[in-house]
């Protein structure tokens, strides 16, 4: 955080994104993760709530008309994304177009301002400490507020609800609980916050509810979370504006699209999830599940059922994680395939409050059941196949400095002398902040490998059948790699490197299940065999001690680096490594937000609002009262906003 800058002096363009592949941020994610999840596993935060779980009603001072809210997830990566989504949510009158093949008869081209904005978690990355949501996510959209004199905002004011996602649990929920619990006048964007726990009821008008679930890192809701769900549902005939009754739509927030993972989320036999219960709850109750949307994944995909599971009405999931964050696939396997939905009567539950549940996921092949419901792909923004194009920049991903943009900011002042200084300085920063240590960590390990696995090649082994590292060159590259494969038997040092290597690639691997763990496996044999090579070269050209070093090492950063982008990109383009390639390309495009309507009839209609690309370049915006803050610099384009898809749900 030393080389951070705050304030109206650091434009969105100098507020880089992470470098997912620097080993700072590597450990760092590693260790926040398991010491936040080694602290909820002996005591979860969400049991602190001790406050009443209170609806957010917003149908006070509802009289008719079109009622407007917005969803946004994601946000907090690259100032560029994160400060061009913030802008265009919060314009007074948003100008979009309408992207080819998408059918939208009831909408004007200019859009209102929102009533409500639902965020989806995610709001700062790698972390959530303090500084990290104030640089990243807080002064982004602060900056991106327009005047509050504004005649568009003179007579409402912004109600904010949210819910944290994985990342914003790093810090044990802290700086999160600091922006969106308790509604205060000093909260985010000064808007009204009133929810008083992580998770959130809202109800809206025309009978439709919006229920914001928290996972923390566990993967499922609290039992408290769970009870204040449950209380909600009406089970006698009071009218309560206060509680779920049949008939009433819910839309469920979830911190992820859990129906990427395969039907059933892992839950045992005569145990469900808390979740799946509280859905076969609300079904049994006569509510509809209308929609399950989350974030987590980088993309917007639409997905929609409309027979079977006995249910006589359309439902959709929605993953819509676009607010700035970098890229994920939507042609990745997890993604694409085909979505179930079962609803199980689990004979094997010891109780009967524990006996139903629903499960929406990736269907298991070969299995079917008679009673479930199939989801078909409706939209995905970016494309499959422009997702799947995308997959090549992973050849170039890990040498890309953070930016390049630094190196001709404006800020360079002084002499000539001083503005080259400025600018190395930048570029400095860019390699050294960037995913470009990734290389150079690939650059010491293998001259750590090759200098470890080189004690054997000494006379003392000759009797093992090894020779001396001045005479490597006289045998043929095949021969030595026996050689070299024999030593790692003798070496124990180098056993261990070459085993930290292939752990590296069986990590990354890992993201897609032990079955890729194979694949990696060979895919570590080609980093081994190409330090090998290294050290015969050296070996080869007769080269000095100090220079062979320098071949081995600046080899290593060039081919250990181009070597993983090559396996990068070969399998996100068939569908795996949907995070850990793709955070490497980190693209800023393909950024967006869902706005919604719900029309006189009750009738709720989603816009997808998009765009290719966002400005790289900004300034100070010197017109009327400067807001919002930045302004797209005389040579950049304009981010082109379109409705990207358009859907309904009848009430």
């Amino acid at each position: 955080m030393a080389d951070y800058k705050f304030g109206k002096h650091e434009p969105p363009h100098l507020r880089w994104p992470v470098a997912w592949y620097h080993p700072y941020v590597l450990l760092r994610a590693a260790r926040e993760m398991v010491a936040t999840g080694d602290f909820i596993r002996n005591f979860d935060r969400r049991e602190l709530f001790t406050e009443k779980f209170e609806v957010i009603d917003q149908t006070e001072g509802y009289t008719g008309g079109d009622y407007w809210w917005d969803f946004m997830s994601d946000s907090g990566d690259g100032g560029n994304a994160s400060y061009t989504v913030a802008r265009a949510v919060q314009s007074p009158e948003l100008s979009v177009g309408i992207d080819k093949g998408v059918v939208v008869t009831d909408i004007m081209t200019q859009l209102p301002a929102s009533n409500l904005l639902v965020l989806g978690g995610d709001l700062a990355y790698p972390g959530a400490s303090n500084e990290e949501y104030q640089y990243r996510f807080i002064e982004m959209w602060e900056a991106a507020r327009p005047s509050v004199n504004s005649e568009a905002h003179a007579d409402k004011k912004l109600h904010v609800v949210s819910i944290p996602q994985n990342h914003d649990w790093f810090d044990n929920i802290s700086s999160f609980n600091r922006h969106f619990i308790g509604d205060y006048s000093n909260h985010f964007l000064q808007a009204h916050t009133p929810q008083n726990r992580s998770y959130f009821a809202t109800r809206l008008p025309h009978d439709w509810w919006i229920l914001g679930l928290d996972f923390a890192l566990v993967g499922d809701l609290d039992r408290t979370q769970y009870e204040a769900f449950l209380n909600l549902i009406e089970t006698s005939n009071e009218q309560s504006d206060k509680t779920i009754h049949p008939g009433h739509n819910v839309i469920l927030l979830y911190p992820e699209p859990y129906w990427t993972r395969p039907l059933g989320d892992g839950a045992g036999e005569g145990y469900p999830r808390r979740y799946q219960r509280l859905e076969a709850a609300l079904l049994n109750a006569g509510i509809k599940i209308r929609m399950r949307l989350a974030g987590d994944l980088h993309h917007y995909v639409r997905e929609s059922a409309t027979t079977g599971a006995q249910l006589d009405y359309e439902d959709l999931l929605v993953t819509c994680g676009s607010g700035g964050a970098f890229l994920h696939p939507t042609h990745a396997k997890r993604v694409s395939d085909l979505k179930v939905l079962d609803r199980i009567d689990d004979d094997d539950a010891m109780t009967p409050d524990i006996r139903e549940r629903v499960c929406v996921g990736l269907q298991s092949k070969g299995s079917k059941a008679q009673n479930q419901r199939e989801y078909s792909h409706q939209k995905s923004y970016p494309s499959r196949e422009t997702s799947k194009g995308l997959s090549w920049w992973n050849l170039i991903a890990l040498f890309k400095p953070t930016s390049i943009f630094g190196l001709f900011k404006d800020e360079a002042k002084g002499n000539f002398i001083q503005r080259c200084g400025q600018r190395i300085g930048e570029l400095k920063r860019g390699l050294l902040g960037g995913n470009f240590m990734f290389p150079i960590m690939l650059g010491l390990l293998y001259f750590l490998a090759v200098y470890c696995n080189s004690f054997v090649f000494t006379n003392s082994f000759e009797a093992d059948g090894f020779i001396h590292a001045s005479r490597i060159g006289e045998i043929s590259l095949p021969s030595f790699i026996v050689l070299w494969f024999k030593a790692l038997f003798f070496s124990p040092l180098a056993f261990l490197v070459h085993a930290v290597l292939i752990g590296l690639c069986g990590s990354i691997a890992m993201e897609d299940g032990g079955r890729a763990f194979a694949l990696s496996a060979i895919y570590s044999i080609v980093h081994i065999l190409a330090a090998a090579t290294l050290f015969w070269i050296g070996g080869y050209f007769h080269l000095d001690p100090y220079s062979k070093g320098m071949v081995i090492f600046l080899g290593g950063v060039v081919v250990g680096g181009f070597l993983f982008g090559v396996y990068f990109a070969l399998v996100a383009r068939f569908g795996g490594l949907a995070n850990n390639a793709f955070s490497a390309i980190a693209h800023q495009g393909y950024k967006g937000f869902l706005r919604f309507r719900i029309d006189n009839k009750g009738t709720l209609h989603g816009y997808m609002i998009g765009t290719d690309a966002v400005p790289q370049r900004w300034v100070t915006n010197v017109h009327k009262d400067n807001r919002p803050l930045w302004i797209e610099r005389a040579d950049q384009d304009k981010p082109e906003w379109k409705i990207r898809d358009a859907f309904s749900l009848k009430k």
